[in-house]
């Protein structure tokens, strides 16, 4: 719907305010008197954007320009003065007013729809809102801390964009071109640059993740969500973690420890998901009924353990998997070339002795943890196995993983840990191939 003149000005005037707005309330210094001004100053300067977001829809060019340069060399000299008489070097009001400015223009000449541009004014007002939270969150980031998202972002918006999306075969790599092969043999899929670095940045990118959580909520406080984290982390350290400390607890805790192992189990499955997202949206889609009839599951059983009486929390323990962000990088790489191996593995299996094999790799391969399985199978999927095999073989490495960490409770732990992780066992297993047989 196309809004008329009258409530263009009106936008352009109520965002140039709320700038403003936020400008004087924020400026409470000894030196306010030298401020740009407020709510008045501020809508006015987006009432002037408009009227030349007016001129210039109405084809005079001239006169847009020159009020569009008054306001800039006005809004410079202000700058300068305030540089000198009063030391104050900060460019935030005057590029707020200049962004001010703009807002008025576009909303007037539809150069960018309405709706965009206030949304974005709402995002500078939020920013500009929180210096205190962001000068607080700035000084709380060491030069470690700083490289590593730095790293990150390299990865992510440096690197990853330019890697080719193209499946290179055996018969496709220099060392191996002179080598016969059988045709099924050659034609194996080895690597994909751009989707084996996309698992180093999802890797890398979690890990990240977590180490923020973990700083701002605590590493070692609140089991619940200790364990969540953990389970993003690796389910299966946390799961090991947990079990040794069952040992040394009181029956409640013991409860409770296995609580915060179902959530492991549930933030395993999250992660998971985030792999199949990125690799292979259909197999997400269509898995994703199951994965939430899991978690669903899960949860409802926490709510029966947690409703017995004399359920005591235990307050403090430690999941955390490192002290510092570090880079991440080499242990994503190391995890990238487990990835390859799997896949090189998994597919002579494939090859040699079909769908049986192929899953016997697959679930000897699980028993250390499903995530090199998942990001296998999410990228085979609909190109060597079909959707619904890659569903049953995921179900069945997820239940072949959760067994291995049973036996580990029954080896390792307490009984009372042990015999509820072996519930749980049960109930994902009844819920998965339940589903798988009467929906697939």
């Amino acid at each position: 719907m196309e809004l008329s003149l009258f409530f263009k000005f009106i936008i352009s005037l109520l965002l140039g305010s709320m700038i403003g707005l936020e400008r004087e309330a924020g400026n409470e210094s000894v030196k306010e008197r030298w401020t740009l001004g407020g709510v008045r100053t501020f809508a006015l300067i987006s009432f002037l954007g408009s009227i030349a977001g007016l001129l210039y829809s109405n084809q005079e060019n001239g006169l847009a320009y020159v009020l569009t340069g008054f306001i800039f060399v006005a809004i410079l000299i202000y700058y300068f003065v305030t540089a000198f008489k009063a030391h104050i070097t900060g460019l935030t009001t005057e590029i707020s007013a200049l962004f001010a400015y703009l807002i008025g223009f576009f909303v007037l000449t539809n150069i960018i729809p309405v709706f965009v541009v206030v949304a974005f004014s709402i995002i500078l007002i939020l920013i500009l809102s929180n210096k205190n939270r962001s000068k607080k969150f700035a000084s709380s980031i060491d030069r470690k801390e700083w490289n590593s998202f730095l790293s990150f972002a390299i990865m992510l918006l440096v690197i990853l964009p330019f890697l080719p999306n193209i499946n290179y075969k055996l018969n496709n790599i220099p060392i191996f071109e002179k080598i016969w092969f059988s045709p099924q043999i050659g034609n194996l899929d080895i690597i994909n640059p751009y989707h084996l670095w996309l698992v180093v940045v999802l890797i890398s990118g979690i890990n990240l993740l977590s180490y923020v959580c973990r700083k701002k909520f605590g590493s070692s406080k609140g089991l619940y969500l200790s364990g969540f984290l953990g389970g993003i982390m690796s389910s299966t350290v946390t799961n090991h973690i947990l079990t040794d400390k069952s040992t040394s607890e009181t029956i409640n805790n013991q409860n409770n420890l296995a609580v915060g192992n179902f959530l492991a189990f549930i933030g395993s499955l999250v992660h998971a998901c985030f792999f199949m997202v990125a690799l292979n949206v259909e197999l997400f889609i269509k898995i994703l009924p199951v994965v939430l009839l899991m978690i669903f599951s899960t949860i409802v059983f926490i709510l029966f353990i947690k409703g017995r009486p004399n359920q005591k929390l235990l307050k403090n323990i430690d999941i955390s998997l490192q002290d510092k962000p570090d880079i991440f990088l080499i242990p994503a790489i190391k995890f990238a070339l487990l990835i390859t191996i799997i896949k090189i593995i998994s597919g002579l299996a494939l090859i040699y002795w079909g769908g049986q094999g192929f899953l016997l790799a697959s679930i000897v391969s699980s028993l250390a943890g499903i995530d090199a399985i998942i990001i296998n199978i999410s990228e085979m999927a609909k190109k060597t196995i079909t959707l619904n095999y890659s569903i049953l073989v995921i179900l069945i490495i997820n239940v072949v993983n959760l067994f291995g960490k049973w036996i580990y409770s029954y080896w390792k732990g307490s009984k009372t840990f042990s015999r509820l992780n072996f519930y749980l066992l049960v109930l994902v297993s009844l819920v998965s191939f339940i589903w798988y047989f009467t929906t697939i």
